[in-house]
């Protein structure tokens, strides 16, 4: 049936083609609200996990950006400690959550060396194999490498010239 001959006909029964139209549109635009509002309760679903269960969005966090305490500067892996590219460096391994009493030497490291110093995280799982009882003065490849925690090297054209233990930190540095 043509379009002219639905006109025809609905003319002859007395009925309008306007308020068909008007009714396919209606349930188009019922079904566009509810297939919009499904996905605003997805969205929000998603945005209230996010923010209290995942903790993915932190818009609600208090911390300086800028001032983060967890971050270290100059940190590598115990594997890198060779492959620096100074030819003259210091790398200090040490507890990165440490309590106050320790920390005197690490801010001593901090402090007192002009040389550059890189730092390993004695804690982290990365660096394990590299953390025993008692370190290794006389290594010359990084798989020989051990030490304690709070030991300062100093490595220079990839070969360890000085090795400092604890108290010997502090003796060398005060």
């Amino acid at each position: 049936m043509g379009r002219e001959l639905r006109r025809k006909q609905a003319k002859r029964e007395g009925k309008s083609l306007e308020r068909v139209e008007t009714q396919n549109d209606n349930q188009i635009k019922k079904y566009i609200i509810n297939i919009v509002s499904l996905l605003g309760v997805f969205a929000l679903i998603y945005l209230l996990s996010a923010l209290f269960v995942t903790k993915e969005l932190d818009w609600f966090s208090k911390k300086d950006k800028d001032n983060d305490e967890n971050t270290i500067a100059n940190t590598i892996l115990a594997s890198e400690t060779f492959k620096q590219s100074e030819s003259s460096y210091y790398v200090y391994f040490y507890d990165f959550d440490e309590d106050e009493k320790e920390s005197d030497i690490t801010s001593l490291v901090n402090n007192k060396l002009n040389e550059k110093v890189y730092k390993v995280d004695t804690k982290s799982a990365m660096n394990n194999n590299y953390v025993a009882e008692a370190g290794n003065n006389n290594a010359k490849t990084i798989e020989e490498l051990k030490v304690i925690n709070h030991t300062l090297i100093k490595i220079e054209d990839d070969k360890i010239t000085e090795y400092y233990e604890k108290d010997e930190i502090t003796n060398k540095l005060s």
